[in-house]
């Protein structure tokens, strides 16, 4: 029986725009962070838009029906979703086991839970940091949240039928949705470990509040009943307080650092808040940004916007590994073009293939009567075979073995973490106001402490002038490489180090200190190796550092073209503030190679000490200039 024109689902103007923003938002940050550090939240983005939409197409087929047909429900959704993502993952291990076998490690784990839905929850303990831009070594990293969307179509449908099945009043239902979110973005907060964000970040308790924003919008803000024309003078309202959550998302998207711990405190909550009501006035179809996002950019790049996130990860780490200057602008042009081709072949090839595929007609009927389903099962069946290939190597059932330089920065994180307990619970003990430090009579220093002198090439002026000195020292690997050698020849030394840490997260780091009254006289900071030095974000530090205490900036050594240009800019820097001291690592470090690890850019043991002695030296140089 057919059913009448009203009752199908309303086509929604002006979502595919919200899609494009949001992939456009997530492939701008994994290529130029720095320039958009809070386009992750266009994952976000994604989680409220599948919350309202499908939360919203439940409702309407159960007011239809008296029920919801969760069976159908699943096939639909494997239909749209199952054979891209299968597609992309056979043909990124079918490239691993050709072209880039060191990958093969954790293979069958990464493409099984992919497959379940349950990669996510796989990545908490064995993933990589969504935010360590160094390394960029797995082609998987994203597909952390295609999981948590599996896992709720999967019980979705039926908690929906239960809800309406109690006849509870609708907006009841959505605000008690808000509730759990609440809890969701609680458990975020206490789950937070600023050395290892994993379990916050992939966890499926604690992202799960977006897609609840968007379900509990469906309940209170159903799309078949927005009326097509309002009052002048409601429509106003509704386009101003579109265009304010429109300017604050954008905000968001320029602005939310993914490493900050307030963002995981609240700030991505209250976001993602202010992106659900972007989502319900553009929803609405008589608001302005129904229209203003509906036109043909926003609507190719929102259809598409399932394949182009599929792609993006594996383009941009396989171009990288092919290409050796793969950091250049039109290098980066040539990976969204490459990342754009293969999306629309995966959109014209699988998913409308598959989802236009009749259920009425067998599989095999569709074979022979149609070319493009012909070729994606020939496509299907060559990458089902490279797959098997890829998975019968050994390596794949294993995690890829740490080298040398892996266990030292998982050791010195432990070690790290107990001195800045110690440092830490001193400094509470002591006046929080009292800042100085003094310096250690030469006279009195002990065999170990001779020893310590010998071990960092120190005079015994200038060991005493810094034993006592209090730092606070933030930045990236390196820092996490060398800070158990700067706790050891300064014990009053707290560090915040982490490995992938961008120059952005510096100045919110060093003002949480600064709350705290932990930020000490000296501050040493170690970043850059992962991308840009922004002005803005070097002026910041500068700022809440203030001028009475020492800034002692290491630039840094790696083959990027950033590196560079960070430490020309540094250079620049150091005539225009009077506590500003740069360690000049790049040019000790050029002539010792042997200093270096594995993979040339962070110090062994011997260039950890050789580091730490230049940090210490430029330091005892700049107290016994002020003695002076």
């Amino acid at each position: 029986m057919s059913q009448d024109v009203t009752n199908k689902p309303r086509y929604i103007t002006g979502f595919d725009g919200l899609r494009a923003i949001a992939v456009i938002g997530v492939i701008i940050f994994h290529l130029w962070p720095n320039a958009l550090p809070g386009g992750w939240m266009g994952v976000p983005l994604f989680f409220v838009l599948s919350g309202y939409l499908i939360t919203d197409l439940l409702i309407q087929e159960y007011d239809r029906n008296g029920r919801i047909d969760v069976l159908a429900f699943y096939k639909r959704r494997v239909k749209r979703l199952y054979p891209a993502l299968v597609i992309m993952l056979f043909g990124t291990a079918t490239y691993i086991a050709l072209f880039a076998r060191d990958l093969l490690y954790n293979l069958r784990a990464i493409i099984g839970s992919n497959m379940l839905y349950l990669y996510n929850i796989w990545a908490t303990k064995n993933g990589d940091s969504y935010f360590d831009s160094w390394g960029g070594s797995s082609p998987f990293t994203h597909l952390w949240s295609l999981s948590i969307e599996g896992q709720f179509y999967l019980i979705w449908p039926i908690i929906v039928m239960l809800l309406l099945g109690l006849r509870i009043r609708r907006i009841s239902i959505g605000f008690t949705l808000i509730g759990v979110a609440g809890v969701s973005a609680i458990l975020l907060g206490l789950l937070y470990d600023p050395m290892n964000i994993n379990r916050a970040y992939y966890g499926s308790d604690t992202r799960v509040f977006a897609v609840l924003f968007g379900a509990a919008l469906a309940f209170g803000w159903p799309s078949k009943r927005m009326k097509q024309v309002l009052s002048p003078r409601v429509k106003r309202n509704l386009n101003t307080l579109g265009v304010i959550a429109l300017a604050l998302t954008i905000v968001t998207f320029f602005g939310l650092n993914g490493e900050w711990r307030m963002t995981y405190m609240g700030l991505m909550f209250v976001a993602t808040a202010i992106m659900t009501s972007l989502i319900a006035i553009t929803a609405h179809p008589a608001s302005f940004l129904s229209h203003a996002l509906d036109n043909k950019f926003f609507n190719y790049l929102g259809k598409r916007s399932y394949s182009i996130y599929l792609y993006q990860l594996p383009v941009f780490v396989f171009v990288d590994r092919l290409v050796k200057q793969h950091d250049t602008f039109w290098m980066d042009c040539l990976k969204i073009i490459i990342v754009l081709l293969l999306a629309e072949l995966s959109y014209r090839y699988v998913e409308n293939v598959f989802r236009h595929m009749k259920q009425s007609k067998p599989w095999y009927i569709a074979f022979v009567a149609q070319r493009r389903v012909q070729m994606t099962v020939i496509v299907a069946l060559l990458l089902t075979l490279g797959t098997a290939y890829a998975v019968s190597a050994q390596e794949t059932a294993h995690a890829k073995p740490k080298n040398t330089l892996e266990k030292r920065l998982d050791t010195n994180k432990d070690r790290i973490s107990q001195a800045n307990k110690k440092v830490v619970e001193q400094a509470k003990k002591a006046d929080s106001k009292k800042t100085d430090s003094h310096k250690v009579d030469p006279k009195t220093l002990s065999q170990a402490d001779r020893d310590l002198m010998s071990k960092y090439s120190l005079s015994a002026d200038q060991f005493s002038t810094l034993r006592d000195q209090r730092v606070t020292a933030v930045g990236d690997s390196v820092m996490v490489d060398v800070a158990p050698d700067l706790q050891e020849l300064m014990p009053n030394t707290v560090v915040n180090a982490t490995v992938g840490r961008q120059a952005y997260s510096i100045p919110d780091i060093l003002e949480s200190y600064d709350s705290q009254g932990l930020l000490s006289q000296n501050v040493i900071i170690s970043i850059g190796t992962n991308g840009t030095i922004g002005e803005n974000d070097f002026k910041k530090v500068m700022d809440l550092v203030g001028k009475d205490r020492q800034v002692f900036w290491i630039n840094g050594f790696a083959n990027r073209d950033w590196v560079d240009k960070n430490n020309s800019f540094l250079s620049k820097q150091d005539s225009q503030y009077k506590n500003l001291h740069i360690v000049d690592w790049a040019a000790l470090v050029k002539d010792h190679p042997d200093w270096l690890g594995g993979d040339k850019v962070h110090p062994n043991q011997d260039g950890s000490l050789q580091y730490a002695s230049l940090i210490a030296k430029i330091m005892a140089g700049v107290y016994k200039d002020t003695d002076k």
